[in-house]
Protein backbone atom coordinates (compact mmCIF):
# COMPACT_ATOMS: atom_id res chain seq x y z
CA UNK A 1 0.00 0.00 0.00
CA UNK A 2 1.16 3.34 -1.13
CA UNK A 3 1.54 6.01 1.83
CA UNK A 4 -0.93 7.94 0.25
CA UNK A 5 -3.33 4.80 0.17
CA UNK A 6 -2.29 4.42 4.09
CA UNK A 7 -3.16 8.12 5.31
CA UNK A 8 -0.96 9.82 7.20
CA UNK A 9 -3.49 10.71 10.58
CA UNK A 10 -4.91 8.66 13.05
CA UNK A 11 -6.65 5.56 12.67
CA UNK A 12 -9.19 4.15 15.19
CA UNK A 13 -8.30 1.34 17.69
CA UNK A 14 -9.02 -1.26 14.66
CA UNK A 15 -7.63 0.39 11.80
CA UNK A 16 -11.21 2.60 10.55
CA UNK A 17 -9.75 6.38 9.39
CA UNK A 18 -11.05 8.72 12.36
CA UNK A 19 -13.87 11.13 11.83
CA UNK A 20 -11.24 14.09 10.88
CA UNK A 21 -9.98 11.65 8.24
CA UNK A 22 -12.86 11.53 7.02
CA UNK A 23 -13.49 14.94 6.72
CA UNK A 24 -10.29 16.11 5.33
CA UNK A 25 -10.66 13.85 2.93
CA UNK A 26 -14.09 14.35 1.74
CA UNK A 27 -14.54 18.28 1.89
CA UNK A 28 -17.75 18.50 -0.77
CA UNK A 29 -19.45 16.09 1.03
CA UNK A 30 -22.46 16.53 2.90
CA UNK A 31 -22.75 15.78 5.99
CA UNK A 32 -25.04 13.10 6.53
CA UNK A 33 -23.29 11.20 3.75
CA UNK A 34 -20.41 11.44 5.75
CA UNK A 35 -21.92 10.73 9.02
CA UNK A 36 -23.86 7.59 7.21
CA UNK A 37 -20.13 6.39 5.53
CA UNK A 38 -18.66 6.91 8.88
CA UNK A 39 -21.78 4.97 10.68
CA UNK A 40 -20.90 2.35 8.28
CA UNK A 41 -17.46 1.81 8.91
CA UNK A 42 -17.76 1.34 12.60
CA UNK A 43 -21.09 -0.76 12.55
CA UNK A 44 -23.42 1.81 13.73
CA UNK A 45 -25.43 3.19 11.05
CA UNK A 46 -27.19 6.78 12.38
CA UNK A 47 -30.97 6.87 12.29
CA UNK A 48 -32.99 9.81 11.95
CA UNK A 49 -36.23 10.41 14.08
CA UNK A 50 -38.62 13.09 13.07
CA UNK A 51 -39.58 14.66 16.62
CA UNK A 52 -41.48 18.03 15.83
CA UNK A 53 -43.18 19.50 12.85
CA UNK A 54 -44.75 22.74 13.65
CA UNK A 55 -45.62 26.31 12.46
CA UNK A 56 -47.59 27.68 9.68
CA UNK A 57 -47.43 26.36 5.97
CA UNK A 58 -45.44 29.24 4.71
CA UNK A 59 -42.99 28.72 7.72
CA UNK A 60 -42.84 25.18 9.32
CA UNK A 61 -40.14 24.23 12.16
CA UNK A 62 -38.70 20.84 11.77
CA UNK A 63 -37.13 18.80 14.60
CA UNK A 64 -34.85 15.69 13.85
CA UNK A 65 -33.38 13.54 15.98
CA UNK A 66 -29.81 11.52 14.81
CA UNK A 67 -28.76 8.31 16.40
CA UNK A 68 -25.36 7.28 16.21
CA UNK A 69 -24.05 4.15 19.13
CA UNK A 70 -24.86 6.03 22.18
CA UNK A 71 -24.55 9.78 20.84
CA UNK A 72 -27.87 11.72 19.98
CA UNK A 73 -28.10 14.96 18.89
CA UNK A 74 -30.89 17.34 17.13
CA UNK A 75 -31.04 19.71 14.59
CA UNK A 76 -33.79 21.99 13.69
CA UNK A 77 -34.56 23.86 10.19
CA UNK A 78 -37.18 25.16 8.23
CA UNK A 79 -37.09 22.20 5.83
CA UNK A 80 -36.91 18.24 7.11
CA UNK A 81 -33.51 18.38 4.83
CA UNK A 82 -32.22 21.51 6.37
CA UNK A 83 -33.10 19.84 10.09
CA UNK A 84 -31.69 16.33 9.00
CA UNK A 85 -28.13 18.05 7.62
CA UNK A 86 -28.22 20.01 10.86
CA UNK A 87 -28.52 16.90 13.47
CA UNK A 88 -25.81 15.58 11.25
CA UNK A 89 -23.27 18.27 11.50
CA UNK A 90 -23.88 18.19 14.96
CA UNK A 91 -23.72 14.72 15.60
CA UNK A 92 -19.79 15.04 13.37
CA UNK A 93 -19.28 17.96 15.81
CA UNK A 94 -19.48 15.70 18.52
CA UNK A 95 -17.45 13.12 17.08
CA UNK A 96 -14.79 15.00 16.32
CA UNK A 97 -14.07 16.07 19.50
CA UNK A 98 -16.22 19.21 20.12
CA UNK A 99 -17.54 20.39 23.57
CA UNK A 100 -20.46 18.38 25.08
CA UNK A 101 -20.75 21.64 27.56
CA UNK A 102 -21.94 24.04 24.44
CA UNK A 103 -25.40 25.50 25.55
CA UNK A 104 -27.81 23.35 22.95
CA UNK A 105 -29.60 26.76 20.88
CA UNK A 106 -27.95 29.65 22.00
CA UNK A 107 -24.45 28.93 20.44
CA UNK A 108 -24.13 30.93 17.68
CA UNK A 109 -21.98 28.03 16.08
CA UNK A 110 -24.63 25.83 15.40
CA UNK A 111 -26.82 28.41 13.83
CA UNK A 112 -26.61 27.79 10.00
CA UNK A 113 -26.72 30.89 8.00
CA UNK A 114 -27.57 29.00 4.66
CA UNK A 115 -30.15 26.72 5.99
CA UNK A 116 -31.24 28.73 9.11
CA UNK A 117 -31.40 25.97 11.23
CA UNK A 118 -29.85 24.87 14.86
CA UNK A 119 -28.38 21.99 16.24
CA UNK A 120 -28.42 20.41 19.77
CA UNK A 121 -26.37 17.55 21.35
CA UNK A 122 -27.55 14.91 23.92
CA UNK A 123 -25.09 12.27 25.16
CA UNK A 124 -26.54 8.78 27.08
CA UNK A 125 -23.77 8.58 29.65
CA UNK A 126 -23.67 5.05 31.11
Amino acid sequence: MSEEEQGSGTTTGCGLPSIEQMLAANPGKTPISLLQEYGTRIGKTPVYDLLKAEGQAHQPNFTFRVTVGDTSCTGQGPSKKAAKHKAAEVALKHLKGGSMLEPALEDSSLFDPVFGSKGSLVVKLP
